[in-house]
Order: C-alpha cells, then sequence, then structure tokens
C-alpha cells in the first residue's frame, strides 16, 4: 500500500510538474538565449561577471514573459478550445484554472522583475516588453502587419536587453537582422494557421481573416531577402572587422542561408512553422546549422589567429 501511495505521489507530481512546464512555455525560452548575443560579440562570453549578468537578464525576461503568456492564454481560453493543437494547453483543456494560473504568473513577474531591479536600463526594457505586449494581447494582434512587427520588435528588444545588461553598444546591422529574421518567423507562423485552419481561420484569430497566403508569402520573400543582406553587411562591416581582428565572419553566411531556406522548406513543404522555438529544437537541419553557426562564431571570434594558421597550412598542403 506504502509503495502503491509514492508511486501515485510520484506520477501526480510529475503530471503537475508537466502541467506547470506547459503553462509557463518552458520550450519559449529558447528564443531568450538571443540575450547571449551581444555577450558573445563583444568578445565578453570568458568574463565571468558579464556572464553572471546575461543570465540573469536571461531569467528576468523569461519569468516576466510566463506572465504574458498566462495573461494571452486567459483572454484567448475560449477560441483556443477549438484550436487543434492550442486546446491542449493547460487553460483550455481544463487542467489548471484561470485563477490559479493568474497567480502562478503574477509570481514569476515578480520574481522576474526583482531579477533587474538593480539594472534600471534592464529593468526599462523588461516592462516596455511586458507592456507592449500587454497592448498587444489586447487590441495590437487584430492590427494587420502590426501584428507581426510587435512580435519582431519583442526580439530586438531581447538583443537590447543583452547588450545593456552588460553596458555594450549593438551594431545597428545585428538589430535589423534580428528583426527581419524576426519577421520571417512571425509570418511563417501567420501562414501556417491558415494552412492549418482552412475556413475555420479568422474564426480562431480574428486577424486572420486580413491575411492571404499570397501576401504572406511576399512578406515571407521580402523579409528573407532583407535577413540575408542586413547579416552580410554586419560580418564585412569595417568597424565590425577591426573591432574583432578578423575579417572571417562571413564564413558563417552558408550556415545562415542554410538555416532561412531549412525553415522556408519546413514552411512551404512541410506546412509548418505554427512554433519556431519547437522546430528549433525538433527540426534537425535547423538544429544542426544552428550549432554549426555558434561553432564558427565562437572559433572565428575567439579563437581566430588558430583559425587563420589553420587555414594557411591547409592552403599550403593543398599547393604542394
Amino acid at each position: 500500500m506504502v509503495i502503491n501511495s509514492i508511486t501515485f505521489s510520484m506520477k501526480t507530481i510529475i503530471k503537475r510538474l508537466k502541467t506547470l512546464s506547459h503553462l509557463i512555455r518552458t520550450r519559449h525560452w529558447v528564443k531568450n538565449t538571443l540575450l547571449f548575443a551581444p555577450l558573445i560579440f563583444s568578445l565578453n562570453l570568458f568574463n565571468i561577471p558579464y556572464l553572471i549578468y546575461t543570465i540573469l537578464a536571461f531569467f528576468s525576461f523569461s519569468f516576466v514573459s510566463v506572465f504574458i503568456y498566462i495573461i494571452n492564454d486567459i483572454k484567448d481560453i475560449e477560441t483556443d478550445a477549438i484550436h487543434p493543437v492550442k486546446s491542449k494547453r493547460p487553460l483550455p483543456s481544463g487542467d489548471i484554472t484561470k485563477k490559479n494560473a493568474f497567480f502562478i504568473g503574477l509570481f514569476f513577474f515578480i520574481l522576474g522583475i526583482s531579477l533587474s531591479i538593480t539594472n534600471l536600463k534592464c529593468l526599462i526594457i523588461v516592462l516596455i516588453y511586458f507592456f507592449m505586449n500587454l497592448l498587444y494581447t489586447f487590441k495590437l494582434k487584430r492590427v494587420v502587419i502590426v501584428d507581426i512587427f510587435v512580435i519582431a520588435l519583442g526580439f530586438c528588444l531581447r538583443v537590447l536587453m543583452g547588450a545593456v545588461a552588460i553596458n555594450v553598444n549593438l551594431s545597428n546591422w545585428m538589430l535589423l537582422a534580428t528583426f527581419s529574421v524576426s519577421l520571417i518567423l512571425g509570418f511563417g507562423k501567420r501562414r501556417h494557421e491558415l494552412v492549418l485552419l482552412k475556413e475555420d481561420a479568422s474564426g480562431h484569430r480574428e486577424i486572420l481573416g486580413e491575411y492571404s497566403k499570397e501576401i504572406l508569402d511576399i512578406m515571407i520573400t521580402i523579409s528573407t531577402g532583407l535577413t540575408a543582406i542586413s547579416y552580410a553587411l554586419y560580418t564585412m562591416d569595417p568597424d565590425l572587422i577591426n573591432k574583432f581582428g578578423t575579417d572571417s565572419l562571413i564564413y558563417t553566411f552558408p550556415f545562415v542561408m542554410y538555416g532561412l531556406y531549412r525553415y522556408l522548406y519546413i514552411v512551404y513543404h512541410k506546412s509548418k512553422g505554427g512554433s519556431p522555438e519547437e522546430d528549433l529544437i525538433t527540426d534537425k537541419g535547423i538544429l544542426i546549422a544552428v550549432l554549426l553557426w555558434g561553432i564558427m562564431i565562437i572559433i572565428l571570434l575567439y579563437f581566430h589567429n588558430l583559425f587563420r594558421f589553420s587555414s594557411i597550412f591547409l592552403f599550403k598542403g593543398i599547393l604542394c
């Protein structure tokens, strides 16, 4: 009896932890890894105090985001209940009450604000993000194109918070690349919703009635071109080449292009793309491209002399 009771208790605990994880969107926290971009590109990855500041900023942003997710879920609980995927979330499925979910979100919000309280700039950014998304939840998500721009600005705020957490300047090219790739993800998500929900699309999300696959395809194409150009110009910026001490960042461009093409492939050929953070984790092609890109970035920024020596040695070996 005791063993059975313990087993039952463990199953209950595990189930509740899974429900909590689903409620607070832990998988979505992968988007907040953008906060580490300024740390890496400012050549401070191995600066322990800066690394700690960035980690604190990461959790601050993630915790505050939890409250936004929960508020949005509470507001959309009825429409989510008829969605083939969102209906499985804790609130529309009835696994947790709206009252309990709200107080869980409030707890994480207070915790997130507490982590930023010692850095005024970080606090301002995370509050801007919070209130911008409140406005999105209750109004802007029903304004065509603006809804995606708000999502893209949220990604830019992530990068900006990573920069102010360690007091470094951001490249305008980095911000532009972040904004444009976020547009791809946002428009790709809207396209997936149109394909998935078909004639029920506008019934689930009012704004979907303002979009069509054709216009979204054009927007995705423009955003993809802008992303490629802005990233290429970032890698060839003379000031950054002088700062990094290497002009080899352009060698990471193929990984970026492959990642973009792979995402377009799963959007158009596999009719996916509704959850970019899920695609990053589950799609092997995108995951490998991101990992290889990250490894190349670290090598080129922090060990570029070794990379240059290896390249020269390899080139001489080929000639011989």
